[in-house]
């Protein structure tokens, strides 16, 4: 029975782990989907983030610095996807698509460029891990929820902050409204252009500090080629399967981190799968969302239309 137990505590803890990048990233896409932004480009974000997440951290010798520097490349990078979708009005499943081409591309040819020899680099320890004091000494979920990276606890934070501004306050109003109907939005004096413009630059600072996440924590400040792993497209598979409601996107993230769980914990679990099926949990989870729920109604009217005035 003991063991059974710390066989299960690994593995909330471990799905928790594996959740957190995307949950970032999914609640950042919440928001540029609610303002009619159908952000393809999620995973050339997080990818562009965790280079300079570790670039920075070797350069500047910290690891809150490596942080900032993904979180930064995040909203520079939303902000050129941003140009093409929401200024230039381009297609957003095809400039987004090319954006993660062009990420992938450009971030290995740097890696092979700048970060061809080991830098030292900070110790990681205050992003990878934080125990809440008294809940970090609970039996399975002390340490399966409360003795995570800091980066979580943000993002459970920033489900309710997100909530709470979209259905509650005007600025979420004005957000949802670019989303449900962007020629009314327009025809009430508001730009609805620069409103999914911001909404695509918080986008980038959430996929940002997912991908620094990723490059930081997960993989102990380590880049390698395609870190990502299509984890950009999961997040947008969770914004469905959550239904476009952050905290709903939380549990949906948790979902899928269990599923990614499986191939390091499924054996030990007792359950007998092959390793590459278990790899493709999250993936056939994400493809079943799709299918079910991908042509569902329940998302915003406008979304993936670019807005042309005069319109209707």
């Amino acid at each position: 029975m003991t063991f059974d137990l710390i066989t299960f505590t690994l593995f909330l803890a471990s799905a928790v782990r594996l959740a957190a990048p995307v949950m970032l990233a999914a609640l950042g896409e919440i928001v540029s989907e609610r303002a009619g932004v159908f952000n393809i480009g999620l995973e050339g974000m997080m990818l562009n983030a965790a280079f300079a997440a570790v670039l920075g951290a070797g350069l500047t010798g910290s690891a809150m610095g490596g942080l900032a520097c993904g979180a930064l490349a995040g909203i520079a990078s939303a902000a050129v996807l941003g140009l093409f979708v929401a200024v230039l009005r381009a297609d957003q499943v095809v400039a987004g698509i090319s954006f993660n081409m062009l990420a992938l591309g450009l971030t290995s040819l740097l890696r092979q460029i700048v970060l061809k020899d080991a830098a030292a680099l900070p110790s990681l320890r205050a992003l990878t891990v934080f125990k809440i004091p008294f809940f970090s000494g609970l039996p399975v979920a002390g340490r399966g929820l409360f003795s995570q990276s800091p980066l979580f606890y943000f993002a459970v934070v920033m489900a309710v902050v997100i909530a709470f501004v979209l259905m509650r306050t005007r600025c979420g109003l004005v957000l949802r409204a670019a989303g449900e109907g962007a020629s009314a939005l327009d025809a009430a004096g508001f730009s609805v252009t620069a409103v999914r413009f911001g909404a695509m630059l918080f986008t980038g600072f959430m996929a940002g500090l997912g991908g620094a996440y990723l490059a930081l924590v997960a993989s102990g400040g380590t880049f390698v080629d395609d870190i990502t792993g299509g984890r950009g497209y999961l997040a947008l598979a969770i914004v469905i399967f959550g239904r476009w409601k952050p905290v709903l996107a939380l549990l949906a993230a948790l979902l899928f981190g269990a599923a990614d769980a499986l191939q390091y914990q499924g054996q030990a679990l007792g359950i007998v799968v092959a390793p590459p099926l278990l790899l493709m949990a999250p993936f056939v989870l994400a493809l079943a969302v799709w299918a079910v729920l991908g042509r569902s109604r329940a998302g915003p009217a406008d979304l993936g239309r670019p807005f042309v005035r005069g319109r209707g």
